[in-house]
């Protein structure tokens, strides 16, 4: 049987929103912008490429050094490209805010309302690497932040990624 019109216009647009992602990956981070700016930025083209809604909600951050901005930014790139690709969401929340506790560090959050991970809770890096889940150049990139990683997932309701960078 051959595909009917509408499911190859469908096919087509997956395979160009794949493809601009892949471009777009394969950029260099903008480089002299602050990092709240190059999410926003991030995000707007997420967007406009996939057709999947995303709510940016930034909080006040504290400029991280360059290097770590644009590694942070290639993280949240990469998860939302896993996203576009893996989960069939129809809604992502992307945060990001500095906190202090007993120690300061920027957190960032990728939320979004898909198909979830093979597994029901919350894995931390080391869990993750031991189950041998998860995004392996997310977690080699948090791994030279010296962050932390957690991955919560709720099969057939979503998943959320959050990063804890030290700054």
């Amino acid at each position: 049987s051959f595909p009917t019109r509408r499911s190859s216009d469908l096919l087509g647009r997956g395979q160009v929103a794949d493809l601009r992602s892949f471009a777009r990956g394969m950029r260099p981070v903008d480089v002299g912008l602050a990092l709240t700016e190059s999410l926003v930025r991030l995000a707007d083209a997420f967007q406009r490429d996939t057709g999947i809604a995303i709510d940016v909600r930034m909080g006040e951050i504290v400029e991280p050094p360059a290097a770590t901005a644009q590694e942070i930014v290639q993280i949240v790139r990469e998860a939302l490209h896993n996203i576009s690709k893996h989960s069939g969401a129809s809604r992502v929340t992307l945060s990001a805010v500095s906190e202090v506790s007993d120690s300061r560090a920027l957190r960032i959050a990728v939320e979004d309302n898909g198909s979830g991970f093979p597994f029901t809770g919350a894995l931390n890096l080391d869990e993750l690497d031991r189950q041998r889940l998860g995004p392996i150049s997310i977690k080699r990139r948090v791994r030279l932040l010296d962050g932390k990683l957690r991955v919560k997932s709720r099969p057939g309701e979503g998943a959320k990624l959050e990063i804890s960078v030290p700054e």
